[in-house]
């Protein structure tokens, strides 16, 4: 029986079954006393799988929604089933996920690409970015249809979970779908489509290479919105667009999801594609089994978000106990940048103060307390910047630049350090510091990354000390 359970926990773990008969002999001494062979291995997965999912599939993931919720009272799940019962859709996130939301809502990224199940069902992970700008998984969805009517219920169920809280932006691929979802339940959010899908459709769709870079300079070209419709038209005339059914013109009426000057100005936090998500599901899909019951999904899943989890713990510890490397003549605003941004962001903000020497000013305005530095950049020095103080009885109070990378990225650019750097200041003001990029993104929150899964019985906790007690003192004898 204490095998039948070890090897429960390894299967669980992920590992494979070809792997757990290499331990085992490793662990026991050899083929001879491992007492089965490998075929018993799979019979006895199998069984088990079969005893674990003996109420349907879709009834044992909400027998352990509902588990869950009552070892986390903030945890919180919602199914949808059809006339006949079966499953149309099933949401969940647990309360750390939801206080990582709170600090870190202003983008989401989310995707229905990744289908690793034995009832091919999509299978949508929310993700966005914590303050070390790695991912952080918000909530999870599957659903059985992709329709609108299908995307609008997970939207809403999420804004529920959230309370109400909608994204400032979010990214996807080009599912039309997903796209009419958006507009119906989160009509404020700023919404862009995925680079990466885009550039793999370019590949697809187009096969002239003059017409693919033509097309490709769209995406990038950050002239006046007037001067991009006036090269698109010359583009569909040229290449003889008519057809409103061909690729072409179905991303022309789509335009202003993935074309610059349509989304400049607003907050991406530098995302451009929804790899996040490609990332998380490249990361799922690491022991995953193309036939894998949705229970064994969701116990995947949760591993993989545990994982997660203690990845930000390592890097808060890491960020706590060391800072990056400054060289000695660095600016004070450089040594106090560092102080302030965690060290993933601070490599970012250390490509503006380096662009600072290309800076030059042009003008400068006065008007009472407000200030505005017109600025340029020695390479492009027709396109001017304004940069806009307001001091208060000489103390600097706020500051903003025209090029609005402060509020897209949530960093300060190098027109907002060189006039910093002018003004001989040696701190960054509070305005230029955007809270969810410092250690004190998550300050008003306990700092518990703990994952439900790991919450085990008294009696089964009592078993794991005794075991691994006695597992030590065998080794020391």
């Amino acid at each position: 029986m204490s095998r039948k359970r070890t090897l429960q926990t390894w299967k669980k773990s992920g590992i494979r079954k070809h792997h757990i008969m290499d331990i085992m002999c490793m662990q026991y001494g050899g083929y001879d006393e491992v007492g089965c062979i490998m075929r018993d291995i799979y019979n006895f997965c199998h069984a088990n799988k079969q005893e674990t999912i003996s109420s349907g599939d879709a009834q044992t993931m909400i027998n352990h929604m509902v588990a869950r919720q009552e070892q986390d009272s903030d945890f919180f799940f919602r199914y949808l089933v059809d006339e006949a019962g079966h499953l149309k859709g099933l949401f969940w996130c647990d309360s750390q996920s939801r206080l990582d939301y709170e600090a870190f809502r202003d983008v989401i990224v989310f995707d229905s690409t990744y289908r690793t199940n034995k009832y091919n069902l999509p299978f949508v992970p929310f993700v966005g970015l914590n303050h070390h700008r790695s991912t952080v998984i918000f909530a999870c969805g599957i659903i059985s249809h992709e329709t609108s009517q299908a995307y609008e219920w997970m939207l809403r169920t999420f804004s529920d979970a959230m309370g109400q809280k909608h994204p400032i932006s979010v990214i996807t691929d080009g599912d039309l779908a997903m796209q009419r979802a958006i507009r119906v339940v989160w009509p404020d959010s700023n919404h862009r489509l995925c680079i990466w899908h885009i550039q793999q459709n370019i590949v697809r769709h187009l096969h002239d290479d003059a017409v693919k870079e033509e097309f490709r300079s769209f995406i990038y070209d950050t002239s006046s919105i007037e001067e991009h419709e006036r090269k698109w038209l010359h583009f569909l005339q040229r290449n003889k667009v008519t057809s409103e059914d061909s690729w072409l013109h179905q991303m022309y009426k789509m335009r202003k999801l993935w074309c610059a000057p349509y989304l400049e100005g607003r907050c991406f936090l530098g995302l451009s594609s929804n790899q996040r998500s490609e990332s998380l599901n490249s990361v799922l899909h690491t022991h995953l089994e193309a036939k894998m019951a949705l229970f064994q999904m969701l116990e995947h899943y949760e591993r993989c978000l545990a994982s997660r989890r203690l990845n930000e713990a390592l890097q808060d510890v890491e960020a706590l106990q060391s800072v990056p490397f400054t060289e000695e003549n660095a600016s004070v605003l450089e040594k106090h940048a560092v102080k302030v941004f965690t060290p993933a962001v601070f490599k970012l903000v250390l490509w503006s103060i380096d662009a600072v020497i290309k800076c030059e000013i042009r003008e400068v305005l006065d008007a009472a307390e407000v200030t505005t530095y017109v600025v340029s950049k020695k390479e492009r020095m027709d396109k001017k910047i304004e940069v806009r103080t307001e001091t208060k009885e000489g103390m600097l109070r706020s500051m903003s630049c025209s090029c609005r990378k402060l509020e897209c990225a949530g960093t300060p650019c190098s027109h907002i350090f060189y006039i910093l750097g002018i003004l001989q200041e040696e701190t960054l003001p509070r305005c230029c510091v955007t809270t969810r990029w410092t250690m004190s993104a998550k300050c008003a929150f306990a700092p518990t990354r703990k994952s439900e899964m790991y919450a085990y019985s008294a009696a089964l906790q009592r078993y794991r000390k005794l075991r691994n007690f006695i597992h030590a003192a065998c080794f020391k004898a």
